[in-house]
């Protein structure tokens, strides 16, 4: 069946539920509570582990129903699979990555159930609100620290690694680095982009091919967050660790260990955790205050390296 065919017969089941359900007396107002689902792109995801975090802690503040559902390998058709279930559910909200259809974002607000978009943004949808980074601010930061490094006149050679090139995400977070570095007065050229899928295997077999490919790079950027590990392994088993800045994105464990080992020279942070727990809250104000969100909110940015790495965790935990 095609993704085409089985949206209109989700479409019609959901349609003839609610026309059914309206029959009936109660809702959610009068069973005094509501239910707000995340769909995450990446269920058992270290990084997303930590938005799940904030999304349960914010929920259980609030006294909101709700569920954390999604595939676990980087599945688009599967995270809609899962905001049609929460549609059918008659979920008050649903969370999720902007890596969904417009069509699916809008057929929710036109029934009610508003959509909150973080990490990846759909600009054209009919979304509530959405919490991200700024890319032009991420380029910004790796651009300062990698100039404090070279010589103004190094032309720096690049290799990026992304999730899935193939979302927006992705495509803006290399546009932003081609608009920034092009400040650069050595200049730049962005010799390779690769995938990890969100894998670890995947992760290290590109960086593999990268390094054999292009020994003579100077910069790694890893905007995939399990992908610096595979990407210092790459370059440390070809001697080039002297002659490579490793970037990676993302406070997960493994990256933070990196720095604190020298593996990495920084990780672009910010707080999965908040896209969880402000989600909720700015959902919550609108459904039960009237207030409505702003179109869209930015997350704090820093670069973490060895000067502050244990600074930084201890304010993270201070916030938490």
């Amino acid at each position: 069946m095609s993704g085409k065919t089985k949206r209109m017969l989700l479409s019609a089941v959901l349609l003839i539920t609610l026309v059914l359900s309206g029959c009936q007396a109660q809702t959610h107002e009068e069973e005094d509570y509501l239910y707000f689902l995340f769909a995450t792109p990446l269920r058992n995801h270290v990084i997303w582990l930590q938005a799940k975090a904030g999304f349960e802690q914010a929920c259980e503040d609030l006294g909101i129903r709700h569920d954390w559902i999604g595939p676990d390998v980087i599945d688009t058709e599967a995270m809609e699979d899962v905001m049609w279930t929460g549609l059918l559910q008659d979920a008050d909200a649903i969370v999720t990555q902007g890596v969904v259809s417009d069509e699916l974002v809008n057929f929710a607000w036109e029934l009610g159930i508003p959509v909150f978009l973080v990490d990846s943004d759909m600009p054209d949808s009919r979304r509530i609100c959405y919490m991200g980074k700024d890319f032009k601010e991420q380029a910004e930061l790796l651009l300062a620290h990698i100039e404090e490094r070279v010589a103004p006149d190094t032309e720096l050679r690049i290799a990026i690694q992304v999730a899935e090139s193939s979302f927006a995400i992705a495509q803006e977070q290399i546009k932003q680095v081609e608009d920034v570095f092009a400040r650069h007065p050595g200049g730049y050229e962005i010799v390779s982009v690769s995938d990890s899928k969100s894998e670890e295997a995947r992760a290290r077999k590109e960086w593999s091919t990268v390094i054999q490919e292009h020994p003579d790079i100077n910069v790694a950027i890893n905007f995939a967050a399990e992908s610096a590990e595979f990407c210092w392994e790459a370059i440390e088993n070809n001697g080039l660790r002297d002659q490579v800045l490793i970037y990676g994105a993302d406070d997960i464990p493994a990256n933070l260990e990196l720095i604190r080992e020298g593996k990495a020279d920084g990780i672009v942070v910010t707080s999965f955790y908040q896209y969880g727990y402000r989600s909720v809250e700015l959902l919550y104000d609108y459904l039960v205050n009237g207030k409505m969100p702003p179109q869209q909110e930015k997350t704090d940015l820093q670069i973490v390296d060895r000067t502050n790495v244990d600074t930084y965790q201890e304010n993270e935990n201070e916030d938490r």
